[in-house]
């Protein structure tokens, strides 16, 4: 009995969209400890932890080619932002107008989609990075070491993350899948708790409460189906994707049943 209990629990944490990126997070940061720990170089640690979060920051869904075409992006980015602040950093008006036009270049980057918003978020995260760094250490000196630290840690979680979209590959899908069906369930429970023969019930307070919970379903409806579209691309969907599609549309039929209006509920 114990078994199936630990599985449904395992199941149940696999199916948290935050669980995957923080156990990647986890393992990334161990592994950069680890060798930094095997090789007796710990003052090597910081920048590239640092990296390694910074990269974490930029993460998107995608497919593993996807994912490998974007961690290439990101780095080239990163690259040029820790050089930038540790060439132009003893030169402080010229740092203040670049650091000034990058920051808003990346921020109306943001508009052309979320994925370039993530991006230019994470590429400003870590040329701040680079500025601490370089305030710690009093000035420039090994002026090349840290920016190649910060872009390995980055590079390092990039790897990861193409091997962890390679071998699950529709971890996504169920991951939003399964928080809508979540809210749905949530959804439902309000719902049917305006049939209950109270006298002298809130009603409008209730109805407060399903609104609310309407919008984060509506939300959830949307996320999942950006996720599966985007799985399907302009090809056929395969079995798999079939099933997903299945049950999203079985999710969106419940959701606008559910939502009609019965009306009063008193007289109910």
């Amino acid at each position: 009995m114990p078994r199936p209990r630990l599985r449904q629990s395992l199941r149940r944490l696999w199916a948290l969209d935050k669980f995957s990126a923080s156990l990647r997070v986890f393992i990334a940061l161990a592994g950069a400890l680890a060798l930094c720990w095997w090789q007796g170089w710990m003052h090597g640690l910081i920048p590239l932890f640092l990296g390694i979060i910074a990269s974490a920051l930029t993460e998107t869904d995608d497919s593993w080619q996807g994912r490998l075409g974007a961690v290439l992006v990101t780095l080239v980015c990163f690259s040029a932002a820790a050089y930038a602040v540790e060439f132009l950093f003893p030169y402080p008006w010229l740092f203040v107008v670049a650091l000034a036009l990058s920051a808003f270049c990346l921020t109306m980057l943001g508009t052309l989609g979320e994925r370039f918003a993530t991006l230019g978020s994470g590429t400003l995260i870590l040329a701040v990075y680079s500025m601490i760094g370089v305030e710690q250490r009093g000035g420039v000196t090994g002026l090349w070491l840290e920016p190649l630290l910060l872009v390995a840690g980055a590079a390092w979680y990039g790897l990861l993350s193409v091997i962890w979209h390679g071998l699950f590959a529709h971890q996504p899908v169920q991951q939003s899948l399964a928080r809508l069906f979540r809210e749905l369930g949530k959804y439902l429970k309000l719902k049917a708790a305006l049939f209950e023969p109270l006298r002298q019930l809130d009603i409008e307070q209730r109805r407060l409460e399903l609104a609310q919970q309407n919008g984060r379903v509506v939300s959830a409806l949307n996320a999942a189906k950006e996720i599966i579209l985007h799985r399907v691309g302009g090809g056929r969907p395969g079995p798999k994707v079939n099933r997903y599609l299945k049950l999203y549309f079985l999710a969106q039929d419940i959701h606008e049943r559910a939502s009609s209006s019965h009306y009063p509920y008193n007289e109910l």
